[in-house]
C-alpha cells in the first residue's frame, strides 16, 4: 500500500528524523510516529544530503529569520555530534582495514544510514554495497552452524528426536538455545519427526 506523502507536514518529517538520530533507532521512532521504516529512512537520507531545507520548512513563512539561524545552528551541531559518534565507534575498525570498516557499517545501519557512515568515514558507498552483497554476518554464520548440528542430530536419531530432545543434545555441546528456537530452525529446515503408528490388533 502506497503512503500518501501529502499527509505528512514538513515539520512532522523533521521531528521524526531528528528524533530517530537522537534515539538511534529507526524502527522505534517509526512505530512511535505510526509511519513505515522505509519512509523514515528516505527522510533521513534527504535530510543528510540536503539538510532541513529538503522538507520545505523554509519559504512558507514557517520560521522567522532569527529562528531560522538558531534552527540551522542546532541542526549543524546535531549532524556534527552524529558524525563524531560514528568516527568514535569506528576507530578500532578503521585500524584493521577496509573489511573491518565494512563490518562496522553493516552493524550500525540500523542506527545511521550507510550513506552517512560512508561519507563520514571517507568510504566509497559503491564498494561497501558490493561487499555487503556477499557479506555473511557472524550471526548468520552461527545460525548456519547450529542448523547443521540440528540436522546431524535429527538424522542420527532416525528422524525421531523433536525440538526438546535436540535442544538437550545441543546444550551438551555448549549451545545455549531454547527449544522454541530449535523448533523454529527445524521448521526452516523442513525437519519433521517421523511418527510410526502402532497397529492395534482387535480380538475376536
Amino acid at each position: 500500500m502506497k503512503e500518501n506523502k501529502q499527509s505528512y507536514s514538513p515539520d512532522f518529517k523533521l521531528k521524526a528524523v531528528l528524533l530517530s538520530f537522537e534515539k538511534g533507532s529507526v524502527a522505534e521512532v517509526a512505530q512511535k510516529f505510526n509511519i513505515t521504516s522505509h519512509s523514515l529512512f528516505n527522510w533521513r537520507r534527504s535530510f543528510i544530503i540536503h539538510g532541513a531545507e529538503s522538507f520545505s520548512v523554509y519559504g512558507k513563512g514557517a520560521l522567522r529569520a532569527e529562528d531560522k539561524k538558531v534552527f540551522e545552528l542546532k541542526t549543524k551541531i546535531k549532524k556534527l555530534n552524529i558524525q563524531f559518534d560514528i568516527i568514535k565507534g569506528a576507530t578500532e575498525y578503521l585500524r584493521h582495514g577496509p573489511i573491518s570498516t565494512f563490518q562496522y557499517i553493516a552493524e550500525n545501519e540500523d542506527k545511521y544510514s550507510s550513506y552517512l557512515i560512508c561519507k563520514t568515514l571517507g568510504v566509497c558507498l559503491n564498494s561497501y554495497n558490493k561487499w555487503k552483497y556477499k557479506y555473511v554476518s557472524e550471526r548468520q554464520k552461527w545460525k548456519m552452524m547450529v542448523k547443521e548440528e540440528i540436522t546431524k542430530i535429527f538424522l542420527a536419531s532416525k528422524k525421531r528426536y523433536g525440538s526438546r530432545r535436540i535442544t538437550a543434545e545441543l546444550q551438551k555441546c555448549g549451545y545455549e538455545l531454547s527449544s522454541n528456537t530449535v523448533l523454529i530452525y527445524m521448521r526452516e529446515l523442513d525437519l519433521y519427526v517421523s511418527v510410526r503408528k502402532n497397529k492395534t490388533r482387535t480380538k475376536k
